[in-house]
């Protein structure tokens, strides 16, 4: 899929100013910080959240008795308090093991 960069997503991420660059086939495991430990700490935030709603009176169920999805509200809920309980050095360390300084200007 090439939809990251159609001219309609280059447009959006001019507008709010966001840098984008080209990174060369083949060589995206080697710079991508989140699959070296970002991922993980993040589902092991996110894991506990997401039994605890399946669990609760929250969840609505279809006629065939299976649970509905959750509101796209509910989920972005979910990521921000997992994002934020996700500690800044194990951020910092895995830009850095992806061959990153954890700083810009570094």
């Amino acid at each position: 899929m090439r939809a990251h960069i159609s001219k309609m997503v280059k447009a959006r991420c001019a507008a709010k100013e966001v840098q984008m660059f080209f990174i060369p086939g083949g060589q995206t495991p080697y710079v991508q910080a989140g699959d070296i430990g970002i991922y993980k700490s993040f589902k092991d935030k996110l894991s506990p959240i997401i039994d605890s709603w399946k669990k609760s009176d929250a969840v609505l169920y279809t006629l065939g008795g299976n649970p509905k999805p959750p509101s796209v509200e509910t989920v972005m809920n979910w990521v921000n308090v997992a994002w934020r309980d996700v500690p800044a050095d194990v951020v910092e360390r895995s830009v850095t093991a992806a061959g990153f300084f954890p700083r810009f200007g570094d």
